[in-house]
């Protein structure tokens, strides 16, 4: 009798504690600023003209950095992405409204790799 009110009184617990974790992420999504990301980076020949063009998109929950040459977030899938170029980099944010698309992360986005296969 004593254990089933213990046992009871546990998954009451979980239920409880679920809830509330479940409240603090939906509070969490209200005030994180969720958007689209789309890089583009141009790599040119030694005579200017343009080789290949990377385009990239990304569905971001948070900024940590974000400059011409270096760019710092985390997206929806919770990993932590880092972007460094030497030349700068072409991008474009737009702010989510409705139901989010997750962009798959596909191969790594390396500007040296693709110039060593050109």
């Amino acid at each position: 009798m004593f254990k089933k009110v213990l046992n009871f009184l546990w998954t009451c617990l979980i239920k409880i504690k679920d809830f509330f974790v479940w409240l603090f992420l939906r509070l969490m999504r209200l005030l994180e600023d969720h958007k689209y990301l789309h890089v583009t980076h141009t790599n040119y020949n030694s005579e200017g003209e343009v080789v290949d063009t990377l385009v990239k998109s990304f569905t971001v929950r948070k900024f940590y950095k974000c400059t011409n040459k270096h760019m710092n977030f985390k997206t929806y899938s919770n990993t932590i992405v880092e972007l460094k170029t030497a030349t700068p980099m072409d991008y474009m944010t737009e702010t989510i409204v409705g139901e989010a698309v997750i962009y798959e992360m596909g191969p790594w986005f390396d500007v040296r790799e693709q110039m060593r296969k050109s």
